[in-house]
C-alpha cells in the first residue's frame, strides 16, 4: 500500500506481514482467519492462503530473493499440512512480490484444506491499520480452477489484474 519495508514476518499460517522486528505483527500466528479489510490484528499483510497450518507436522517454508528482471521475493509453503490433521491435508503455494511494480502473485499447487475452518482460508492483502484491503474469493482456488492470482497496486488500492490456470 505504497510503503517500503526492509523486514518481513513469514507466518507458518500462510501469510506475510511487514514492519520491524517480528514484522510489527502482534498475534502473527493467529489462526482466526477473517475477511479483509478488518482493523483487528494481524494487519499489514499479504495472505496467499491464511489458514491454521502446521509445518512442525510436515512440509517446509522457504524464501529467496531472485535477482532477475524483474527482481522478486518468493516465499513458498511446500506440503504444509493443516493443524491437527496428523500430517495430512498438505498444501503447496507461493507469494511472489515483484520489486518496483507493486504487483504480487499468488501461485497454487496441490491444496487439501479440510479440517479446521471448513477449508475456508483468507486470501488477499491488507494495509497497515486494516482499513483498506482486498479479499479474494477462495472457491476457484480450492477447486483448482484458478492456480495463479496477480494483484497490482494502483496508488490507492490493490486490484486483481489477472487470474490463470497455470500450475505452480
Amino acid at each position: 500500500y505504497g510503503d517500503d519495508y526492509t523486514r518481513t514476518f513469514i507466518s507458518s499460517n500462510g501469510f506475510l506481514s511487514f514492519g520491524d522486528g517480528d514484522g510489527g505483527c502482534p498475534d502473527c500466528n493467529s489462526t482466526s482467519t477473517r475477511s479483509f479489510p478488518n482493523p483487528d490484528a494481524p494487519n499489514n499483510m499479504i495472505a496467499p492462503l491464511w489458514n491454521d497450518l502446521d509445518p512442525t507436522d510436515g512440509g517446509n517454508i522457504t524464501y529467496k530473493y531472485v535477482m532477475d528482471m524483474p527482481d522478486k521475493f518468493v516465499t513458498q509453503w511446500t506440503e504444509v499440512p493443516e493443524f491437527d490433521s496428523g500430517g495430512n491435508n498438505t498444501n503447496t503455494f507461493q507469494a511472489i512480490l515483484y520489486y518496483g511494480s507493486g504487483c504480487i502473485e499468488y501461485k497454487y499447487g496441490f491444496l487439501d484444506l479440510q479440517v479446521l475452518f471448513g477449508g475456508n482460508p483468507t486470501v488477499g492483502v491488507e494495509n497497515i491499520d486494516g482499513t483498506v484491503g482486498l479479499d479474494y474469493p477462495t472457491a476457484s482456488i480450492l477447486d483448482g480452477s484458478i492456480t495463479c492470482v496477480r494483484l497490482c497496486y494502483d496508488g490507492t488500492n490493490y486490484d486483481v489484474v489477472d487470474v490463470t490456470g497455470d500450475p505452480l
